[in-house]
């Protein structure tokens, strides 16, 4: 059964006038996710010119809008994946005479935010479009997600081939994403966090229950550092050091094969092989 817009966001007509559809084209880093980069997604939804431009890229003229953002990434040019509900509180200047929209977020439809998809062909081209909001009683819902949308564009290529910047793994553990957890969670592994601003490495093993996916999953949790000393103290002094960090399988075995002694000794023996006690980031 086809569902249309107005069933989920309930704008009766006698509000129509104050709210406006907007449907971005997606930004220059294919970013849609506010956990990925609010700040720039935020930008880009928000644009209205660049400085000395004597035409905007879409004037916003109602009191609220809709802003969505289309899936180029998965090359599905007619779906819109919903971004929030928003009030207009006017227009920023900076100095290099480029403007944005004020835009502040409202808690109306905050639970659809990176769910919901539907379906709009829109002609090809830079400019951002906006459409009356009178559509919600015809535009078509594709689907509603049970978490929020993410796409990871990294295949798995084999245990021995993960090599994941600490960003690309934030995507996937926040994202529950089913292959990657799937296959980390069958496998402990001895594991290697390199440092790309200085070199130094970190080597470290799972053999709990869960495996790779809920050791790794507590860096995620702690911005980078998963509770080891000298990655804390490189996070306690800048909160986005994490950043730099590239995750990298160096051996792993089957949860029921070998036990935790022995994955322990092989611990200690790459801890060797790489001197990362005395020229890398492992303190014991």
């Amino acid at each position: 059964m086809e569902i249309v817009l107005k069933e989920l966001l309930s704008i009766s007509e006698s509000e129509y006038n104050d709210w406006t559809i907007c449907l971005n084209n997606a930004n220059d880093e294919q970013i849609y996710s506010f956990d990925e980069n609010e700040t720039r997604l935020l930008e880009h939804i928000s644009w209205k010119k660049h400085g000395g431009a004597t035409i905007s890229f879409r004037n916003i003229d109602t009191k609220y809008c809709l802003q969505f953002i289309r899936l180029d990434r998965d090359k599905k040019y007619n779906q819109w994946l919903f971004l929030g509900e928003y009030e207009n509180c006017g227009t920023q200047n900076f100095a290099d005479g480029h403007q944005v929209y004020d835009l502040r977020r409202i808690d109306r439809f905050s639970h659809f935010i990176e769910r919901l998809v539907i379906e709009y062909k829109k002609a090809q081209g830079p400019k951002q479009a906006k459409i009356a909001v009178s559509n919600i009683e015809t535009l078509k819902v594709v689907s509603v997600l049970e978490r929020k949308y993410v796409h990871i564009n990294k295949n798995f290529e084999g245990y021995d081939k993960i090599s994941l910047s600490f960003k690309k793994l934030k995507t996937i553990i926040n994202g529950n994403v089913d292959n990657w957890r799937e296959l980390l969670e069958n496998v402990n592994a001895i594991y290697a966090i390199t440092d790309n601003l200085t070199g130094k490495i970190y080597i470290g093993s799972t053999y709990g229950f869960d495996g790779v996916w809920q050791r790794w999953g507590r860096y995620v949790q702690t911005n980078g550092h998963g509770d080891d000393v000298v990655l804390k103290e490189l996070i306690n002094q800048n909160a986005n050091y994490g950043e730099n960090f590239t995750f990298t399988i160096i051996e792993c075995f089957f949860n029921r094969d070998g036990n935790s002694s022995y994955i322990q000794r092989r611990e200690m023996y790459w801890k060797t092989v790489f001197a990362t006690r005395a020229f890398g980031n492992n303190k014991n």
